[in-house]
């Protein structure tokens, strides 16, 4: 019998939503969170009848309302906001109760795709490095700003009012303050991952690298380490959760 799962990834600028049939992963559509209100499901979805939807959210404050525009969707259904202990993965850091728990399902499901001994780097508003021992447990990580907190920071500044970042301004020197944050951001964020993984790999040599997130594929090409691409890996990690748990 086919099994249909919704996935739901709440990020602070992002809503990614995925449908998982027989845990492949058949389709994703992705609305800023910030536009929550008016949310609504393709209509390429009206046959699909999931057995259960499960939320991963950094945003709680939205989660009633993605609570309601799935029960009107879908009709009625079990609805699992996913924590950090339902992960069924040793958590070997401080505060367990305040991790990100998109970083958890992270680790959930490279663990799941890798096996153990993996590096992951997670590029959204924040950039997230975490490690999964070769004991298969998430030992923490490192985190630093994203693309849009870097913009967001000079932007907001007395000086810099509103700026053009492009890919196509990555010039050194930059010749106006647009063209100058472009490049920053273009050398400085993959600058920083990669001098980050450097330090990482000294202490774990041979664990495999993961690259995941909405700005991932902006700077694949600039991380100089061997890789894995899964663009949706929190998806995948809460597929992985619902299914082994509550089915």
């Amino acid at each position: 019998m086919d099994t249909d799962i919704i996935a739901v990834d709440v990020g602070n600028n992002r809503i990614k939503i995925g449908w998982f049939k027989n845990k492949i992963l058949k389709d994703v559509f992705i609305t800023p969170t910030t536009n929550i209100k008016s949310l609504s499901f393709p209509s390429r979805w009206k046959s699909v009848t999931p057995i259960y939807v499960g939320i991963s959210s950094v945003v709680p404050s939205v989660n009633p309302v993605i609570k309601s525009k799935i029960l009107n969707f879908f009709g009625q259904i079990n609805i699992i906001v996913i924590k950090p202990g339902n992960c069924n993965i040793p958590l070997k850091i401080k505060n367990k109760n305040t991790v990100g728990v998109d970083r958890v399902l992270n680790c959930v499901a490279a663990l799941k795709l890798f096996a153990g001994n993996i590096v992951i780097v997670d590029i959204g508003t924040a950039v997230t490095i975490d490690i999964v021992s070769k004991k298969g447990e998430f030992v923490g990580g490192l985190i630093i700003p994203g693309p849009s907190l870097w913009s967001n920071a000079l932007t907001h500044t007395a000086m810099i009012n509103k700026c053009k970042i492009t890919e196509a301004h990555t010039k050194i020197p930059g010749k106006n303050t647009d063209e100058a944050i472009s490049a920053g951001m273009r050398y400085g964020i993959p600058g920083a991952i990669n001098n980050i993984l450097e330090h990482v790999f000294k202490k774990y040599p041979s664990a495999k690298l993961v690259l995941t997130g909405g700005e991932s594929m902006k700077f694949y090409r600039y991380i100089r380490f061997k890789k894995y691409v899964r663009q949706h890996l929190t998806l995948e990690g809460i597929n992985y959760v619902i299914s082994e748990n509550s089915i």
